[in-house]
């Protein structure tokens, strides 16, 4: 559903109704690279990849706060 407000419009005398400004994220999966999930030996670092054929586009205000799948 997409909210809307009414606008006054001088030129045409009329009120018409505009949508709300809506802001969207990606969302990119990600997945480390050690199947393990094991840090380094050298730096102490599990590296992380990025999934690009994973991605999802949300509405910033479905956002509840940092998410971890597992």
């Amino acid at each position: 559903m997409i909210s809307t407000f009414s606008k006054w419009r001088k030129n045409t005398r009329q009120s018409v109704l505009s949508p709300q400004p809506q802001v969207y994220a990606v969302v990119i999966q990600t997945q480390y690279k050690d199947p393990h999930d094991w840090a380094d030996c050298v730096d102490g670092f599990i590296q992380v990849v990025k999934q690009t054929d994973r991605m999802d586009i949300v509405p910033v205000e479905a956002i509840d706060g940092p998410a971890l799948a597992v």
